[in-house]
């Protein structure tokens, strides 16, 4: 009886032990993974308001869009495209802080922001030094979901740097392996149709602006807020920037995934 007591103390003692490393780890992994996001959302401030001194690279592209839609997955699969070329990249959870390295040896710099509202101020700062920008999408979700999708494409082509630096953009219907994931030619045709709609309630919003605002910059800078040719019905070609619409899968691989097209389309639109 005393062996079977002994024994049975040791146990828990091992697993407490063991629980107490695992919440211990998580704890670092949790602080540090906040330290890295506030570093970050740092200098995204820095550099909005002008006062950082670190200057971005001038070949960065910036991976956007809507949560869930993969855009880690891209990121990892284009900064490691030899060990993704058969098969398919780590799986990875909805980030919580941005990701930013360089490819294929200081070719292109990638900038992956979450999705979460709460990095739009983010994203919109990482946008001023954008050369490119792929904004992925979830194909299979991407009718359920379609206001707020175009909502944040919206969003981002209206964007003044990507506006004033007629930055490329690649809207990349990703999860084409699924069944039910909507070919890029519909999405397209879906995300026209809403931004199109879109429209008519921010020029509402612009129109009431001009009556109501005394500052003139302020609505000059809404104004820059309407997309395509006023009185015509909206489409991507109408932009004066480029949208290009592409189809890929993390889960088949880099190379019959679709990713070689985006380097491609990176690498071409850093070229320009």
């Amino acid at each position: 009886m005393a062996d079977d007591a002994s024994g049975s103390g040791t146990s828990i003692t091992l697993l407490l032990s063991s629980t107490l490393v695992l919440a211990l780890g998580a704890l670092i992994g949790w602080y540090i993974l906040s330290k890295q996001s506030a570093a970050i959302s740092q200098k995204s401030l820095a550099i909005a308001s002008g006062t950082s001194t670190i200057s971005q690279p001038k070949n960065t592209v910036v991976i956007t869009g809507p949560m869930g839609s993969g855009k880690t997955s891209l990121w990892c699969h284009l900064r490691f495209p030899a060990t993704s070329a058969s098969s398919a990249a780590p799986r990875t959870q909805t980030s919580m802080a941005i990701n930013a390295a360089h490819m294929d040896e200081g070719r292109a710099y990638l900038v992956d922001v979450p999705g979460h509202q709460k990095f739009r101020f983010d994203r919109d700062t990482q946008l001023k030094a954008a050369r490119a920008v792929v904004f992925v999408v979830d194909s299979v979700q991407v009718a359920r979901d379609i206001r707020a999708t175009a909502e944040t494409l919206y969003d981002v082509l209206a964007n003044a740097s990507v506006q004033e630096n007629e930055c490329p953009v690649l809207v990349l219907c990703n999860k084409q392996d699924d069944a039910l994931a909507l070919p890029n030619v519909r999405v397209k045709e879906m995300l026209e149709e809403e931004i199109d709609g879109l429209r008519g309630s921010r020029q509402a919003g612009l129109d009431s602006l001009q009556d109501t605002a005394d500052d003139d910059a302020a609505v000059e800078e809404k104004a820059g807020d309407y997309l395509g040719i006023d009185g015509k019905k909206f489409v991507f070609e109408d932009l004066c920037h480029p949208v290009q619409f592409n189809e890929s899968s993390m889960v088949i691989g880099h190379d019959a995934g679709g990713l070689e097209q985006v380097e491609q389309w990176i690498s071409e639109s850093l070229h320009t």
